[in-house]
């Protein structure tokens, strides 16, 4: 008696998709998702922190939401380094950076800052003498 194995094939449904989770733009795969979430937790979170202790004009504070909404795409697109793994970034850890980009905004621009300076004078040596 020959006997032949079953195979189970329509046991699990495929959910449905509204459209692609990532989509490569200019060479850049970006998750629609996580950048779409991340980017309204930014701009929530910059709604509801407290005001800085620097007083800033309303075109600064436009200014630096645009900053951080640009670093915010480099870190969720895998693009920003020292951040990551270079990949894209899941929804949720993406959400959690706009919420900490979006309340320390410019604390987060300043390092970024102190780093560009020290690699610089460490690059092209220091104007002092030491």
């Amino acid at each position: 008696m020959d006997v032949k194995p079953i195979l189970a094939a329509a046991a699990v449904p495929i959910a449905p998709s509204i459209g692609p989770a990532i989509v490569t733009f200019a060479g850049l795969d970006i998750p629609i998702l996580a950048l779409g979430l991340s980017t309204a937790s930014l701009l929530l979170a910059r709604f509801v922190a407290p005001p800085s202790l620097e007083k800033m004009t309303r075109e600064q504070e436009w200014a630096l939401t645009a900053l951080l909404i640009i670093i915010l795409l480099l870190v969720v697109t895998g693009q920003m380094p020292l951040v990551g793994t270079g990949k894209p970034m899941e929804t949720g850890m993406a959400v959690v950076t706009g919420i900490g980009l979006g309340f320390s905004g410019l604390l987060v621009v300043r390092l970024m800052r102190e780093r560009v300076v020290a690699m610089m004078k460490a690059m092209l040596g220091s104007a002092k003498e030491e």
